[in-house]
């Protein structure tokens, strides 16, 4: 039986990343101000939960709940990569300290290095961890209001938004650039082939925010958890 309370992908079967690599950490790194954390988040349901359930048992089990050990561990995870794939940091799981970003940082340079390959994620914990932790890595600020958008721009972050909506073509909105998630508007667009989300830099400097809908059987949850932060 797997005992990894970590794990790393070389090449993803995902239907929305397409063919990359990605790591899968417990919720235990997960920061507890995320507003989907038991309330709706995509991966405490459907096939994904799966792999999540048996990750947040065995970190329990082996005492490496703490972000730091997971950090570590994912780490390690992503050393055994080829890095012959843009890598996608936790498909499920977070950082939530700015040490486990630290870590992770020099890992995800690790593995560019190899082929010159992406590393990109996404993060709730924008707020305690400075950008400058991340270091190469391509981390958009996963944000659910415009107020925190622009409050994660000066931070340094790009940002993105889970909104009620769906919505095809881009526009302006309070001041910021709305862009829909070009693999949720279109079936044969992957992460693989679009490349969005890996210019973080370029999407900050556009004060272009990266749009998600809630998806999945707990949907009409984390529609509930949006509209308690849009109050």
């Amino acid at each position: 039986m797997c005992e990894k309370f970590v794990t790393a992908v070389e090449k993803s079967q995902n239907s929305k990343t397409g063919e990359v690599s990605v790591t899968y950490a417990p919720i235990q790194s997960c920061p507890e101000t995320c507003p989907f954390l038991d309330k709706g988040c995509y991966a405490q349901s459907g096939h994904t939960s799966f792999t999540l359930n048996r990750l947040n048992k065995n970190a329990r089990l082996k005492k490496k709940t703490r972000p730091i050990d997971i950090a570590r561990e994912e780490a390690k995870q992503i050393r055994t990569l080829s890095g012959d794939r843009n890598l996608r940091l936790h498909i499920v799981g977070d950082a939530k300290t700015p040490k486990a970003a630290e870590i992770l940082s020099r890992a995800a340079k690790d593995h560019s290095s190899k082929a010159d390959k992406k590393v990109w994620t996404y993060t709730h914990a924008w707020k305690e961890i400075p950008r400058k932790k991340w270091g190469k890595i391509s981390v958009l600020a996963s944000c659910e209001t415009i107020d925190e958008c622009k409050d994660a721009m000066k931070r340094g972050y790009a940002a993105s938004i889970v909104r009620l909506k769906p919505f095809n073509h881009s526009f302006e909105w309070d001041g910021v650039q709305m862009t829909a998630c070009p693999a949720l508007v279109n079936d044969n667009t992957k992460c693989d082939s679009c490349g969005l989300c890996l210019k973080d830099q370029s999407l900050l400097k556009k004060k272009k925010v990266i749009c998600f809908f809630p998806h999945g059987s707990r949907q009409n949850a984390a529609k509930d958890a949006i509209r308690q932060k849009d109050l």
